[in-house]
């Protein structure tokens, strides 16, 4: 009877949680009157977000982090879903290059990936690229191609875990450029201030 009852109440407390998740999509607030201002993206797969950012040699880079098994190996079965969900895995980090904004903009639509863009300052654009392209190219011996996502993708010195999973890492990147994440950061449900998400 007792165990019934603490099933009940876990059961109430997962429904409760699953109802935060559905009702309360974090909020990105981008700097206010940021120098040299320039666009990056965001792009939302549903269940999880990456970042796109202008390269200083032109056209654009989209950045994104998961699990190694899941997410560049594309082991989807049971087993490994369990184990993005639940423990501590292999990290892994993406990388993928795109012309212009019409090219990425196709992409996400054959994708049906939803696309916001937002202003910061150049120069803390300037300073996560290298930070990101440092960080890719610290295994690079590990890098493998995705055909399903296009992705280049490297493994992570960053475990992967339910509380640091990619949507978590994309904000950190957004704190880096200047942004404020407010709310519950668990999968891509992520709004702009006054924004309205396109897809």
């Amino acid at each position: 009877m007792r165990l019934r009852r603490i099933a009940k109440f876990a059961y109430l407390i997962i429904a409760s949680i699953l109802l935060v998740w559905i009702f309360s999509p974090a909020i990105i607030v981008p700097p206010a009157d940021p120098a040299e201002a320039i666009a990056i993206y965001v792009t939302d797969y549903g269940w999880h977000s990456r970042l796109v950012l202008p390269s200083a040699k032109g056209g654009l880079i989209q950045y994104a982090y998961g699990d190694w098994n899941y997410f560049a190996l594309n082991q989807q079965d049971l087993r490994n879903g369990v184990a993005a969900l639940f423990l501590s895995t292999q990290g892994t980090l993406g990388r993928r290059s795109f012309t212009n904004i019409a090219e990425l903009q196709q992409i996400m639509q054959q994708e049906n990936a939803s696309i916001f863009s937002l202003e910061v300052a150049q120069a803390n654009v300037t300073r996560l690229l290298k930070l990101l392209d440092e960080r890719f190219h610290r295994h690079i011996e590990t890098r493998l191609k995705n055909p399903q996502t296009g992705l280049t993708l490297v493994k992570d010195d960053q475990d992967y875990t339910l509380l640091h999973n990619s949507n978590h890492e994309i904000a950190v990147w957004l704190e880096e450029l200047g942004c404020q994440v407010h709310g519950l950061i668990i999968w891509a449900d992520y709004r702009v201030k006054d924004q309205i998400i396109h897809h």
